[in-house]
């Protein structure tokens, strides 16, 4: 079995340790006999205290690395990903705290692929310049503003969720690039490592090879579900800030395990059956891709935002009468008429 590698910077005022809690309690779940490595750095060490120890019942070995001062909480934990590969022997497979094992995990070490990863929200960046311009866009903005746009020459762009990672020489010559990138984007204000993450890789002639989406089911992400029925892996962002349509998402769940240090029956019983964890507001709506543009547009949220007011009222109730009797007995007419 692969070495399964989670990487943690926390302490009391977060809930990182939290999610990762969650998240190594459905490996253990699906895959008893994986073998966990943990990699923190010295301040979270500290923090590993009272309920919190709980944790090392979990895990088979816990590495931790001293980091400068000068690094804030989030800058640490992108230091220790992209410097992973430095500090951890053997094969492995890293996999980010906001993630669900749905699945016994134990094939991928029969992968035959030295560093893998899942396309960014399942899709190739030619569909981004088709349907998402403007959000292309500003990816490209964000990434040229500290050098790193050449990497959208390609047609590939990884999200680093779930890295698979051989101990060889190209995935070592990939994170000594990656941790270099991050380090001159941390200098230049830009503490995300996705951006050097495809940089490195794109440097280096494009070493990374694509894995199939069951490995990093971005369920927030379109064209994630037709990867939900066989996911391994869901990677359910706890990033987002709105209502949570996957239920362990949320953050009493979060809230419990902070403040008990464990797992309770119901959220065990939950992570039985994970795929099924969806709020029951939740829809499937298949949407023209000639509207994704609109739907990522200024515009549609200040309409949606408009929408639910006193204002928004009247202006719906108008069209909806000209829609009525106007348009929809012309559009009829017309059809009749050829």
């Amino acid at each position: 079995m692969i070495k399964i590698l989670y990487v943690l910077t926390s302490d009391d005022s977060d809930y990182y340790f939290e999610r990762m809690f969650l998240s190594i309690t459905s490996l253990r779940l699906r895959t008893p006999n994986a073998f966990i490595s943990l990699l923190i750095d010295n301040i979270t060490k500290i923090n590993i205290t009272g309920k919190r120890k709980k944790i090392l019942d979990l895990i088979n070995e816990i590495i931790s690395i001293t980091i400068d001062e000068r690094f804030d909480k989030k800058a640490r934990s992108r230091f220790l990903k992209t410097s992973m590969r430095q500090h951890v022997a053997g094969d492995f497979v890293y996999i980010d705290s906001d993630t669900i094992i749905a699945d016994d995990i134990s094939s991928v070490a029969n992968v035959n692929i030295d560093i893998g990863a899942v396309l960014d929200a399942h899709v190739f960046l030619s569909e981004y310049e088709k349907y998402y311009p403007a959000k292309l866009n500003r990816m490209r903005k964000a990434s040229a503003k500290i050098g790193f746009d050449s990497c959208f020459d390609s047609n590939i762009r990884y999200n680093g969720g779930v890295i698979l990672c051989k101990d060889c020489t190209a995935s070592h010559n990939l994170f000594n690039e990656w941790h270099r990138l991050w380090l001159y984007s941390h200098g230049r204000g830009m503490i995300t490592d996705q951006q050097s993450f495809n940089q490195a890789n794109f440097n280096l002639g494009n070493i990374i090879e694509e894995l199939d989406g069951i490995w990093n089911c971005q369920i927030l992400d379109n064209g994630a579900l037709r990867y939900l029925h066989d996911a391994k892996i869901i990677h359910y962002f706890a990033t987002q800030t709105a209502d949570k349509p996957f239920l362990l998402a949320n953050k009493k769940y979060i809230e419990y395990i902070k403040s008990t240090g464990s797992i309770n029956s119901e959220i065990r019983t939950m992570l039985e059956n994970p795929k099924t964890l969806f709020a029951s507001n939740t829809r499937l709506i298949l949407v023209d891709k000639s509207l994704y543009a609109f739907y990522d547009s200024a515009i549609f949220g200040a309409g949606k935002r408009l929408y639910y007011t006193k204002m928004g009222n009247i202006i719906e109730f108008i069209f909806y009468r000209i829609r009525k009797y106007i348009f929809t007995p012309l559009r009829k007419k017309l059809a009749r008429e050829k």
